[in-house]
């Protein structure tokens, strides 16, 4: 969630046409962009693996439909609440940021562009992946459902098959399946569609992570086998990472609607192998590393925990405005998205530590209210 803050506040910074994004800075930093396409490699995969594991979780210990409400509760009403009111809030945010870009026009997005026909790509705002993961809650269900009805040998055999193969050569298995899904994708990368009718590739990525993170916690002893390999995991996935970005940049060069105009078959399949690698093997690292050292309770991480998911729904428009009051300091582009993305945190923590984390609105996110005076 918090790296969502970073990953839209370099939107301002990054020197490439790669998203409507209403404003550039003068300062456009290359290392800026570096940020954004190394974010979106794991950042949601990992997301939908965590949502899989703890939806295993809900049902299991109640019932299918008081999961269902669980979900309905903590993503259906926050969407539904939270986008009316951001895409207000954001209409003129765009607006009145792009008056002050350094990019040309039409590399920008203004009044005009949100009014456009293509607007609708962007319907859903950052929260479509909550609509993506309601929908994910509800196919989940119906198949625990039908699973029911599968003989408890068959299960059990496929849930010890999944157990066995998860560190012997599994993970062989889900590039493939991974892969195959992302050769599909038109920018040779995970396809951005905020829309109310999510793309087939889109949905079946997230289902595999999903699917996976529900299988690990009904196999929980898997777990321990993400630690010890930890760190050549994540090293592994970052060489597949620049591997992968090197593939991409030479053979695919993207148009303004973002889809890859290359036409080397060797550059777009070594692009999609080599991005599942690197999916993969930094979504295991990154488990592998909080199951090692963040395995102990802490208040702080869960302060911070229990504050993403605020963060994360009202952090655009900050991250958006904060940038133009930096427009005239003479910084690197990496420097001031480092002084936007702590500013903006910052802000929206303090709005989260008074006005929502002892109200309503933190009981609907967080599932509780805490007391203001509360650590």
């Amino acid at each position: 969630m918090l790296l969502g803050v970073v990953r839209h506040a370099a939107m301002s910074y990054e020197p490439t046409v790669f998203e409507g994004w209403p404003y550039k800075d003068a300062q456009a930093d290359i290392l800026a962009h570096w940020v954004i396409v190394f974010i979106r490699v794991f950042q949601l995969p990992v997301f939908f693996a965590i949502a899989g594991f703890f939806a295993a979780y809900l049902v299991q210990t109640r019932s299918i439909p008081a999961f269902l409400r669980n979900r309905w509760s903590r993503i259906g009403v926050p969407f539904l609440v939270a986008w009316p009111v951001l895409a207000a809030t954001m209409y003129f945010a765009m607006t009145y940021a792009s008056r002050f870009s350094s990019a040309p026009p039409s590399h920008t997005y203004g009044r005009d562009e949100l009014m456009s026909a293509d607007a609708v790509r962007y319907l859903f705002l950052h929260l479509w992946f909550l609509y993506h993961l309601m929908i994910l809650c509800v196919v989940a269900s119906g198949v625990r459902l039908l699973s029911v009805r599968i003989p408890e040998r068959v299960r059990t055999w496929t849930l010890d098959l999944f157990e066995r193969l998860m560190h012997r050569g599994g993970i062989v298995v889900l590039v493939l399946v991974a892969g195959t899904i992302l050769y599909r994708m038109q920018s040779w990368a995970i396809d951005y569609y905020a829309g109310p009718i999510p793309t087939p590739r889109q949905m079946a990525l997230w289902c595999l992570f999903f699917t996976v993170g529900w299988l690990l916690f009904c196999r929980r002893e898997t777990l321990e086998g993400f630690k010890r390999p930890a760190w050549l995991h994540l090293a592994v996935g970052i060489v597949c990472f620049f591997v992968y970005r090197s593939f991409a940049d030479a053979g695919c060069h993207a148009g303004p609607d973002r889809i890859c105009t290359g036409t080397s078959t060797v550059h777009h399949v070594g692009a999609v192998a080599f991005l599942s690698l690197a999916m993969w093997f930094l979504a295991y690292g990154l488990i592998g590393l909080f199951l090692r050292y963040m395995d102990k309770p802490n208040h702080r991480w869960r302060y911070m925990a229990d504050a993403s998911y605020w963060i994360y729904l009202v952090h655009v428009p900050f991250v958006m405005l904060l940038p133009l009051l930096l427009r005239d300091m003479p910084l690197p582009g990496i420097v001031k998205l480092a002084l936007v993305t702590v500013t903006a945190t910052c802000l929206i923590l303090v709005i989260y530590q008074y006005f929502v984390r002892p109200t309503f609105i933190g009981k609907q996110l967080n599932g509780r209210r805490y007391p203001r005076a509360a650590a």
